[in-house]
């Protein structure tokens, strides 16, 4: 398995998986308790796929995020 192949499930900033970030109930209070989504960006539409779908692991171009359509 290549890096491509590996799910996008987590923060790595902070460490913590969609999964737990969920817990949250929205983006904004995620990214205000941890930090998620500001340090480096990368996982930021990753995790306004998360909240808007429930889904906690996506693949690294997964045609709903902006640039993939």
């Amino acid at each position: 398995m290549n890096d491509d192949d590996k799910p996008v499930d987590r923060c790595d900033c902070t460490g913590r998986s969609f999964a737990q970030l969920l817990a949250f109930g929205d983006l904004e209070a995620a990214m205000a308790e941890t930090g998620a989504g500001r340090e480096c960006s990368g996982c930021l539409p990753y995790l306004k796929l998360a909240f808007a779908t429930g889904e906690t692991a996506f693949a690294i171009d997964d045609p709903r995020l902006p640039g993939y359509e």
